[in-house]
This record gives structure tokens, sequence and C-alpha cells, in this order.
């Protein structure tokens, strides 16, 4: 469900993939190749929210803010994870059931593991692996650095996919 609110209408780029299930309403721009599966939320009923292109918003999460959020490019959003403001950086992966708080900044090429805890205010710099309760940051191993290079490569083809079988909502057309 797309909703406006206070005249406020969501842009999404036309090659995005929405769920039906997933409601977005007011300040919110999304860009090209991102996609929004079931039971995602993002309200910016408060304050403009942001995400990048090729992002991968997956079920159940949710971004909201009292001011600001914004993610970059090739953010993957796994099941169930929550972001309450801030800035997110290219090439990051947020783990299953994890949260950012408001005013947050996390890097470049940052993998925040399963259910971590980011502070508000917590600043997370490149190349990171953020673990645990709240988050303790370690470098990132060769490995998870690998994983960073496309994080959401396979969720932008099976987006594909579902556009294909005509699965989705149609995309509102929009002044750019």
């Amino acid at each position: 469900m797309i909703r406006s609110l206070d005249g406020k209408t969501p842009k999404i780029h036309p090659s995005c993939f929405v769920s039906e299930t997933a409601y977005i309403v007011g300040d919110v721009e999304i860009g090209e190749d991102t996609s929004i599966w079931p039971g995602a939320v993002i309200r910016g009923d408060y304050g403009k929210i942001i995400i990048g292109k090729a992002c991968s918003i997956q079920d159940n999460c949710v971004l909201h803010t009292d001011d600001y959020l914004e993610l970059g490019d090739n953010v993957l959003m796994t099941h169930g994870a929550v972001i309450h403001g801030g800035i997110v950086g290219n090439n990051v992966l947020i783990g299953m059931n994890a949260a950012i708080l408001e005013s947050a900044k996390v890097g470049n090429y940052v993998l925040i593991g399963a259910s971590a805890l980011v502070l508000a205010d917590s600043v997370i710099p490149d190349n990171s692996l953020v673990l645990g309760v709240p988050g303790k940051v370690r470098p990132l191993t060769e490995e998870h650095q690998k994983r960073l290079e496309d994080p959401t490569g396979i969720y932008v083809e099976n987006m594909k996919r579902y556009i294909a079988a005509g699965l989705g909502l149609q995309i509102p057309t929009y002044d750019q």
C-alpha cells in the first residue's frame, strides 16, 4: 500500500518492486531497482526517508524517523530489521532482527550481524563488522568483505522475477 500524507506522496522509481502487503507512506523516496518485500513498513510521517538504488528491504522490516533517514545504494536489510533514523552507507548488510537507533551513522561496507543493536548517535566506520547488544565494532574478515561487494545482486534478480510474474503493486508515476 502506498499512501500520501500531509501532501507528501512517496516517490518510487518505476523499476522497483513493492509487495502488495508492504506499507509506504509520506515523505519517502526510493531509488531504482530497489525491492520492498511483504510486511515492510516505511513510514515517512515525521521526517524524510531516502532509500538508494538496488536496496532490498525484506519481510517485516521497519524504517521510521523523527527527522531524517537515508540508506545508500546496495543496502540489504534482512528479515525483521529496524532502522529508526540516521544514515547508512553503501554496500551494507543489516542482519535479521538487527536494530539501528536514531542518529546513528553507519559507513560503507559494513555488516551488522543478526540481532545486533547499534545505539543512538553511534558512528560505525567503513569496513566494519558489528555484533552483539550493544553492538561492538570489529574489522571485517575477507569473507565478509567479499559478501559486501554485491550484497543485493541476487535480490535484484529475484525482484525482476516477481515483476515478470505480475506480482507487486503498480508504482504511481511522479514528476522527476
